[in-house]
């Protein structure tokens, strides 16, 4: 049985949360543990969920644009097949992996 994938965002912070000097956050779910990390740079958020990636494998991060539009990702150990409807897309269609 191939063990559930856990998925990483690096997002931009809300208003509050940036007014307060921070600007980028990362949020997944390690088992039961909801992580939600502040970070004043996307390069340290993005370091950060690559790390907590690299210790939780299978694992994906997914970067946001401050748009909030997917700019990247990154992908860890062997990912759990996708369903056969979602196999083939690209990116970005509808229906498709992200």
């Amino acid at each position: 049985m191939t063990a559930k994938q856990t998925v990483y965002h690096v997002s931009p912070s809300g208003e509050r949360a940036a007014a307060a000097g921070v600007k980028w956050q990362v949020e997944g779910r390690e088992g039961r543990r909801l992580l939600h990390e502040p970070h004043r740079t996307q390069k340290d958020a993005i370091d950060s969920a690559r790390r907590h990636a690299q210790q939780h494998q299978p694992a994906q991060v997914i970067v946001h644009a401050v748009d909030g539009h997917i700019r990247t990702a990154y992908t860890y150990g062997d990912t759990p097949a996708a369903p056969p409807g979602e196999r083939g897309r690209k990116a970005g269609e509808r229906g498709g992996v992200f």
